[in-house]
């Protein structure tokens, strides 16, 4: 008889269980209000529940994060981080951040703004020179995802970016390079440095720095031309440097 009232009260507990979730699922739990904290002046309120696509009514249960975040992040490709929190028992709470660009790719004929991180922005008409400019084979272009770089070019660019950012040279407006070998940097918007290949990056940038205060010391602090590192590899210690309009090498026809 134990035995009996047991197995009762274990299928009735089963039972109320299978009926609470289903009503979680169907009945209770559905969302009544959602909020947004971070919306700026580009997109407003409205649009990012739109791209999150809620609705009130929908069920938080139900609900997918991770989707909702994806989908706002690239339907709206500004914010560069989206997160949905649900707040039991009915509200949707959005909490979104919004980016700046900070650098220019060119891809064909086509300019795209592009936030630290390389996330794609937009596409735009005119170079912006307050951006970093950046020339280098690319695979795909989207708006709102991430430029798509080949396994080789990205190592280049990488190892580019990491000794750059060591180095002292601090204003680099534009990084161009077809292949590995023909490595190409502008300074200030009007020092073209000829490096060549990454080998021995770190003593090219770092000699870079130090032509550079010598030529400034000699010609001026607005002095234009090239510098040509290429050739600081097997304890070589050459440069050169030639003085010559920026417009000689206009990064956004020729490089």
């Amino acid at each position: 008889k134990n035995g009996s009232n047991i197995l009762i009260y274990a299928f009735l507990t089963i039972t109320l269980i299978s009926v609470m979730v289903v009503l979680s699922l169907t009945v209770f739990f559905k969302a009544s209000e959602i909020t947004v904290v971070g919306a700026g002046e580009r997109y407003s309120k409205s649009d990012i529940i739109s791209a999150a696509g809620l609705n009130v009514g929908d069920n938080l249960f139900l609900t997918d994060s991770d989707d909702v975040e994806r989908s706002i992040e690239k339907k709206l490709p500004y914010i560069i981080d989206a997160q949905l929190s649900k707040k039991f028992p009915s509200t949707f709470k959005l909490t979104v951040k919004e980016t700046e660009p900070d650098r220019i790719y060119s891809v064909g004929k086509d300019m795209y703004a592009l936030c630290k991180g390389e996330k794609v922005l937009e596409t735009i008409d005119e170079y912006i020179s307050s951006y970093t400019y950046y020339d280098i084979p690319v695979k795909e272009v989207k708006a709102g995802e991430n430029i798509a770089i080949d396994n080789e070019i990205s190592e280049i660019y990488n190892e580019l970016e990491k000794a750059i950012s060591e180095s002292k040279l601090n204003n680099i407006t534009a990084i161009s390079f077809k292949n590995k070998v023909d490595i190409k940097l502008i300074f200030d918007n009007r020092l073209l440095l000829e490096i060549g290949t990454t080998e021995n990056i770190k003593e090219k940038l770092a000699t870079a720095s130090e032509v550079i205060d010598r030529v400034m010391s000699k010609h001026g602090d607005e002095v234009e031309g090239s510098i040509n590192l290429k050739y600081l590899v097997d304890n070589n210690t050459e440069t050169y440097f030639t003085q010559e309009s920026i417009l000689d090498f206009d990064i956004t026809e020729e490089m």
